[in-house]
């Protein structure tokens, strides 16, 4: 007969909202370990078994964790076809990708973008008002692919993942709102042409039409008169990083402690000329995403809606920052004051982003923000550029926890929400 023993080592905490989807049967069987999920406002994963199997089950667990924290709660991705005379006879194509692609989750794969062919005759009898009228396919995968015409049906059911992301509980949790312009990338496709009725029927079963977004717009600022001229938007020279500071833009470490994902914001602190933590938080969270794909030369869109949770800056990870910067050799490499390799043996599976530059945009609502960030991934330095569209209003929101006198509105949020995407979509038409 096998004793397993417990050990206070072999109990991973689990987020909450990823419990459901966690394979316990799965996971025992490829590691010889028991498992029990202890439920409550914080579930645990607790392990039996020999030194052995605890630390399989272990890996596995944590690889779960670190790979459902990317995948959203409610995830859709829409073919524009507003502006498509007849969608019955519109043809798409997959287009090869000749770029970079920074998304660590999907490097070393062919990805393709989707482009719209000039509007052929179509003599099927699929009814696109038929195809409407279905209901539509959530999977914890994110694999709801339709089109424009869905778009309030779709925003409903992310307006329903904000009482989850409410920041006033008292687990210190934040919650960000995001809107990129990029490029959406897709890879595993078993075809290159295909219609509407085709697209919608799409799934990602099978690790088949699986998405990366590149955060990469560079039509906005090429056709930043436009956007002038249209919106009213006007740069704000005050919010740029100049020649003087440009090697002091903020910088982002990411890695792996307690198994959850954390983050650490830096800032550099004149006074003291060096490097502070001004910010830590932990369990990055992807609630929901909604994909808008222009299907021509102008650029994508996603929203993003993510939280996290607010932590203390510890003793311990200050310490860490002060010794890699207070060691006699320490000096920009490649433009980046911190380098993964800096922190072996101190923090694990880092990664590290350093803003470059930055400009910003403003009118009288929102903002566009266009940054150029170079990033050190397992030892491999990219650059990249990221466009973001923002709603001023929301960063009362993203700021509610250290301001007890403001509330969270989950209809003024969606109202905020359906503003900011409408606005994404008109200068997406601009650009087009």
């Amino acid at each position: 007969m096998s004793h397993f023993t417990k050990n206070p080592n072999t109990v991973i905490p689990i987020p909450p909202e990823k419990v459901k989807y966690m394979n316990t049967r799965k996971i025992e069987s490829e590691s010889g370990a028991k498992i029990r999920i202890k439920k409550g406002e914080r579930p645990l994963a607790i392990i039996n078994g020999d030194k052995k199997q605890c630390e399989a089950a272990k890996t596995l667990i944590k690889a779960f964790i670190e790979k459902s924290l990317v995948i959203p709660t409610i995830g859709y991705t829409l073919l524009e076809v507003d502006s498509i005379a007849d969608v019955n006879k519109a043809k798409f194509q997959f287009i090869k990708f000749e770029g970079v692609d920074i998304d660590v989750f999907s490097k070393n794969k062919e990805h393709y973008s989707v482009q719209l062919m000039k509007e052929t005759k179509d003599d099927s009898e699929f009814d696109l008002a038929d195809s409407f009228d279905q209901k539509l396919e959530i999977s914890p995968s994110g694999g709801g692919f339709t089109t424009s015409e869905k778009l309030d049906s779709c925003l409903n059911d992310i307006y329903s993942q904000l009482s989850k992301a409410d920041p006033t509980d008292s687990e210190r949790r934040e919650v960000r709102l995001n809107l990129f312009f990029g490029r959406e990338l897709f890879s595993n496709v078993d075809k290159q042409y295909f219609d509407v009725s085709e697209w919608i029927k799409f799934r990602r079963w099978g690790k088949k039409y699986c998405t990366s977004f590149q955060q990469s717009a560079p039509q906005i600022l090429e056709k930043m008169s436009l956007l002038e001229k249209g919106f009213n938007f006007k740069e704000d020279k005050r919010s740029e990083i100049t020649s003087k500071n440009k090697d002091k833009g903020s910088i982002a470490i990411y890695f792996d402690q307690d198994s959850s994902r954390r983050k650490l914001k830096l800032h550099w602190n004149e006074d003291d000329r060096s490097w502070k933590i001004t910010k830590c938080v932990r369990s990055i969270n992807r609630m929901a995403i909604l994909d808008l794909i222009s299907g021509n030369e102008a650029p994508d869109c996603r929203f993003l809606l993510k939280t996290c949770y607010d932590l203390k800056v510890g003793s311990k990870l200050t310490k860490v920052i002060d010794e890699i910067q207070y060691n006699r050799s320490f000096k920009m490499r490649d433009e980046m004051w911190f380098r993964v390799e800096d922190f072996d043996g101190k923090l694990d599976k880092v990664e590290v982003r350093q803003t470059m530059s930055k400009r910003r945009f403003f009118n009288g609502s929102f903002q566009i923000s266009i940054a150029t960030i170079k990033q050190d991934s397992n030892g491999k330095l990219i650059t990249q550029q990221t466009t973001s569209l923002k709603n001023k209003r929301w960063r009362s929101v993203e700021n509610i926890d250290q301001n007890l006198s403001l509330h969270y509105d989950e209809q003024e949020i969606s109202n905020t929400i359906c503003e900011t995407i409408n606005l994404a979509r008109d200068i997406v038409k601009v650009l087009s």
